[in-house]
């Protein structure tokens, strides 16, 4: 596990209640680090507490970077239920891309501060064994993580310099665990600027650029000839991979993007969608097609849309190429490219 440094942990003596409040159904909540610096680091909750996050070394939990206040936010907990209050924050505290004041916490809830992402989560155990370790101690596998210091009373992590910036400006995890939507939805009311990074299973690579929150262009392997929009809304449909804020990094398009987020995700959603309903037999981004010669179906039988595409096909008979050469936009070319496939004007292996 990568914790990105190490952490101290107060060595807490406490009970843990069975029955009731936190630790009823036999488990009890986790502050999750699902991204940024302190990734794969975990805090257990105890009921009737209060813990306080910022940067100032006296704290419960110290998050070392310079978007995190010293008196950053406060997290309480009753027997029943878990509230967060920002303490005044330069940055602010979000939850689920909301800037908040104070608010209550419900299971999977993700908290934005400074450029860590912490997801609430409830983990249950087996009351047949040992009782779990007290709060604050840091959940994982045996001896991949910190350990216990008495002479330290302190929770601190610190971490290191990326490819992509330093500490107080890197922001990462895996889209897996947080969805494209719900990042550009916490970077929105945030303001983040810079490129976010986006690397798949496979290899390809594609960066969304922000600017004070809003998206204004996207490119995918370098390839700055196709349209940010196009760009942009393969990217949001991407499931899997990681992804990394740069605060440092931008680029200047000759047409850049100008259209609130909130719209723009919505308008992702609707492309997921009709791709789902477009079925099994949707030809790959990869696939390269061949001209079914001779050419039995008449060509005056194709519309003027299918036309242009099939003399597209004719010069550069790839997915990728007509899908970034078509005036339409993904989903209507490939209709007509499913099109031309049902016809047998074209096919491919």
């Amino acid at each position: 596990m990568d914790w990105g440094g190490w952490i101290y942990v107060c060595p807490v003596i406490s009970t843990y209640f069975l029955n009731g409040g936190f630790m009823a159904h036999n488990g009890r909540y986790i502050l999750k680090f699902i991204s940024g610096k302190y990734q794969g680091g975990e805090f257990a909750l105890e009921m009737n507490q209060e813990l306080i996050i910022g940067r100032s070394s006296e704290l419960e939990m110290v998050l070392i970077e310079d978007m995190v206040s010293r008196h950053h936010a406060k997290i309480t907990t009753t027997d029943d239920e878990i509230f967060i209050e920002d303490l005044g924050s330069t940055n602010g505290t979000f939850v689920n891309g909301e800037k908040i004041t104070k608010c209550k916490l419900k299971e999977g809830d993700r908290i934005l501060i400074g450029t860590s992402i912490i997801k609430l989560v409830f983990e249950e155990y087996d009351s047949t064994q040992p009782p779990p370790p007290p709060m604050g101690a840091v959940l994982g596998d045996s001896g991949a993580g910190p350990s216990l210091n008495s002479s330290n009373a302190h929770r601190v992590a610190q971490g290191g310099y990326t490819n992509h910036g330093t500490q107080s400006g890197v922001l990462s995890g895996v889209i897996d665990q947080v969805p494209l939507p719900d990042l550009l939805q916490l970077f929105g009311p945030s303001k983040k600027t810079g490129g976010l990074f986006i690397t798949t299973p496979g290899g390809t690579e594609g960066c969304i650029y922000l600017r004070e929150g809003r998206v204004y262009g996207a490119v995918i392997n370098g390839n700055f000839d196709v349209p940010v929009e196009k760009a942009f809304y393969r990217i949001i449909c991407w499931t899997s991979g990681t992804f990394l804020l740069d605060t440092t990094a931008s680029h200047e398009f000759e047409h850049p993007i100008d259209e609130a987020v909130e719209s723009m995700l919505m308008e992702a959603m609707r492309i997921i969608d009709e791709t789902h309903a477009l079925g099994d037999n949707v030809p790959p981004f990869d696939a390269v097609f061949r001209i079914e010669v001779p050419i039995v179906p008449k060509l005056r039988d194709l519309s003027p849309e299918e036309l242009d595409i099939f003399q597209m096909l004719i010069n550069e008979p790839s997915m990728e190429s007509v899908l970034n050469h078509s005036e339409f936009d993904d989903i209507e070319t490939t209709k007509l490219v499913m099109g031309l496939l049902d016809k047998k004007y074209i096919g491919y292996a």
